[in-house]
């Protein structure tokens, strides 16, 4: 291109841009086609990364000795504790807590029927990496704890076995034990359970006021005429493979919308029972993020984390 030609394309440019300049708003949404970027700026910019998963998100797949939050993280302190029973004898559980000196909600993280595991005190540091004091008791402490009983199949039986009121003991304990922590906030306190410890939380949400959240895995729902009762915020989370938690959901649901209550409920897709847990060949990978996030989220929501 001579000089003449190409001192002519540019003033071309110039009177297109004055033209275009003249007609305002108009005129700059025709600017992209014109110059044959269509789109708009939006669509220019390269696609920005997605954003890293929040400390202690599931991991992609199972692995029976997965930790996601490591006990030696320096964010954290973590490990086993005792504290007095609510009537008499000892609790055991496991505790965790940020690094930081300042106040943070406490969570109460109830186990499954297997036990306290070591993917439930994996939980409890995830709790503890993203802000907040979690504490997971074991429910068999009267009988010197889930590694004390012995395998699977004893620990199951035996938390069947647990008469109604040790349960309330346990739990009630449990609350009075992490709200005396110098480091909660004795008015945000709130519970996560999984399945056993799902259905345990809708006891421990009728006994004890002190409870201002909840998020159930796996939880079967309670009889409709309960839910005038709930007067915290609860979501549910199950499996849509999960019949026993399914069961009753729908009416149940109806019932909380028509007592006003804040609850909510997610029901993960191609998931069932034990989704969550990525140390069991029950493990959703898509499903337990999903569900991680939705947790998060719900605790922020209501206690401002």
């Amino acid at each position: 291109m001579d000089r003449s030609a190409h001192l002519e394309v540019r003033c071309g440019r110039r009177r297109m841009l004055r033209a275009l300049l003249a007609l305002g708003a108009a005129g700059a949404g025709l600017l992209p086609a014109l110059l044959g970027r269509a789109g708009g700026p939006a669509a220019w910019a390269a696609k920005a990364p997605p954003p890293p998963p929040p400390p202690g998100a599931p991991p992609t797949k199972a692995d029976a000795k997965a930790v996601t939050v490591s006990p030696q993280d320096p964010a954290i302190t973590a490990g086993a504790v005792e504290y007095p029973g609510f009537v008499q004898g000892t609790m055991q559980g496991y505790l965790a807590a940020p690094s930081g000196g300042e106040i943070y909600p406490g969570i109460i993280v109830l186990h499954d029927a297997i036990g306290l595991t070591e993917h439930i005190r994996d939980v409890v540091r995830r709790f503890a990496r993203v802000g907040y004091v979690a504490l997971a008791p074991d429910l068999l402490s009267r009988l010197g704890g889930t590694a004390k009983v012995g395998d699977q199949a004893h620990v199951i039986a035996a938390l069947e076995a647990t008469p109604s009121q040790d349960y309330v003991n346990a739990l009630n304990a449990t609350v009075r034990y992490l709200e005396a922590r110098p480091q909660v906030a004795k008015s945000k306190i709130g519970v996560v359970g999984f399945g056993l410890g799902g259905n345990l939380s809708w006891l421990l949400l009728n006994i004890n006021a002190d409870v201002k959240a909840a998020v159930l895995f796996d939880a079967q729902a309670p009889d409709p005429s309960v839910a005038p009762q709930i007067h915290v915020p609860v979501l549910s989370i199950s499996g849509e493979n999960d019949k026993q938690a399914g069961d009753g959901l729908k009416a149940f649901d109806d019932a909380m919308k028509k007592a006003g209550a804040a609850w909510s409920f997610k029901v993960e897709p191609k998931a069932a029972h034990g989704f969550f847990d990525d140390t069991r060949t029950t493990f959703v990978p898509d499903a337990a993020k999903d569900a991680w996030q939705l947790t998060l989220a719900w605790f922020q929501k209501y206690f401002g984390t």
